[in-house]
């Protein structure tokens, strides 16, 4: 192919290594949740993406490169699904109600699983923390701005908004921080998120 077509060549070797370095990048993530961001090593990714040590090493000479690039991944990945779903309102639900019921779909999907593993890990990793806190304050800010565009009574009131959203997020990461091993049973859980709903909703219908 080289020698009938260079730049064909060119392109397709872009291509597979653009490939290859998303295999990986999604087989960190696996790892994180299967493993646990501990006991991911590189050898494990490798294996999980199906390549081997020299390309894993190419594309992320370090464990931590590797990480940082999945983090992004699981970032945009989670605010794509965020935005994708916040928009499909269903006739005759509280705008409110549906951005809550929206964000805690995600919270349980495991690419989420991930997340709260890198976040336990990032404590008594101050390496992970430098990648894992600019990156988080970057999905924080565009979650909100999607927010904002969905209710727009909130549009002119920053400070209120921002308690409203920190009410909402907080409260919903704790129940599911508090259901990965079997804390809060279904009927519980159920009952704190229809009384953010409603503490939400008032608030909201106050501004």
């Amino acid at each position: 192919m080289s020698e009938d077509n260079p730049i064909a060549s060119e392109k397709w070797q872009t291509q597979k290594s653009s490939l290859t370095r998303d295999r990986i990048v999604i087989a960190a993530l696996e790892c994180i949740v299967e493993f646990g961001y501990e006991s991911t090593t590189m050898a494990k990714i490798a294996k999980k993406a199906k390549v081997s040590q020299g390309s894993m090493q190419y594309h992320f000479p370090a464990k931590l490169d590797a990480i940082k690039a999945a983090i992004n991944y699981l970032l945009a990945k989670r605010l794509t699904d965020h935005q994708r779903d916040l928009e499909e309102i269903p006739v005759g639900v509280d705008s409110m109600a549906h951005a809550i019921e929206v964000y805690w779909h995600h919270l349980n999907e495991g690419h989420y699983v991930a997340y709260q593993d890198l976040v336990i890990a990032a404590r008594t990793h101050p390496e992970l923390a430098t990648v894992l806190e600019p990156a988080y304050q970057r999905f924080v800010k565009a979650w909100r701005r999607d927010a904002l565009n969905l209710i727009p009574e909130w549009n002119g009131k920053k400070e209120k908004f921002e308690l409203i959203c920190d009410i909402g997020q907080y409260q919903m990461e704790g129940l599911a921080f508090g259901r990965l091993n079997g804390q809060l049973s279904d009927k519980q859980t159920r009952v704190v998120l229809d009384f953010t709903k409603d503490l939400l909703s008032k608030m909201t219908a106050e501004l």
